[in-house]
């Protein structure tokens, strides 16, 4: 009978791969962007490198929460929470990247597909940091309360965060608004919130993005069971 340490030993091994091959896809946009700017002698498009660390945010929190709570002790009960509430107000900036590429413009500065792949880089890195994220939260809430409340839940935070990414691409709003400017935001919100199909762009938008990312979501899903089947066959 294999011991109590060995699924741990495990977990904690498969964790390090997938960190390893986030970290390995974040040296990849810094190696395209370091290259483009040894080739324009320009720092074009460094906002991307900031919003790639917004990004990491609510991946390394998801994960700080899914270690603490398989541990037992009261102050877990206090620290998981804790880590929840900091995932959820950041988790729109992970999948944030995608809306950077309507930033691509033609220049002389470098090839246009270069850049496209730069953007496409930096957004495929975030969409993923997200799409991990959330795979943690959601079982979190999967052992906590059940497998119809953590989809739920997923389905849940998928629609706000896209609502959320409507905020920050189109009325400039950050995460840490919510802390510096509360009054502000949530007064936007619910004036977006209140008349939503009079807000058809806001409507729509997440909408659109929410499915997105469902479809995206359950695809990394699928591939994560078939691939434990093929583990266990």
């Amino acid at each position: 009978m294999e011991s109590g340490i060995a699924p741990v030993r495990r977990s904690y091994q498969s964790q390090i791969a997938v960190l390893g091959s986030l970290a390995f896809a974040t040296i990849v946009c810094l190696g395209l962007f370091a290259l483009r700017v040894v080739h324009s002698h320009r720092f074009t498009y460094r906002y991307l490198i900031w919003n790639l660390v917004l990004a990491w945010l609510p991946a390394l929190s998801a994960l700080a929460a899914y270690n603490l709570h398989r541990r037992h002790g009261w102050i877990n009960w206090l620290l998981v929470p804790a880590f929840a509430l900091f995932w959820l107000v950041f988790f729109p900036n992970a999948p944030y990247l995608i809306t950077d590429i309507m930033h691509l413009q033609r220049q002389a500065a470098a090839p246009y597909w270069y850049d496209l792949l730069l953007f496409v880089a930096f957004a495929w890195t975030g969409f993923f940091l997200g799409l991990v994220s959330l795979l943690l939260m959601q079982e979190i809430v999967r052992k906590a309360a059940g497998t119809k409340a953590s989809w739920a839940f997923a389905c849940g935070v998928l629609g706000l965060s896209s609502f959320g990414i409507y905020l920050g691409r189109f009325l400039r709003w950050n995460s840490w608004d919510l802390f510096l400017n509360p009054g502000g935001l949530l007064a936007n919100v619910s004036e977006q919130a209140q008349h939503p199909f009079t807000r058809f762009q806001a409507f729509v938008f997440s909408v659109l993005f929410a499915g997105f990312f469902l479809a995206m979501y359950l695809a990394l899903v699928a591939i994560t069971h078939f691939h434990q089947e093929i583990r266990n066959a």
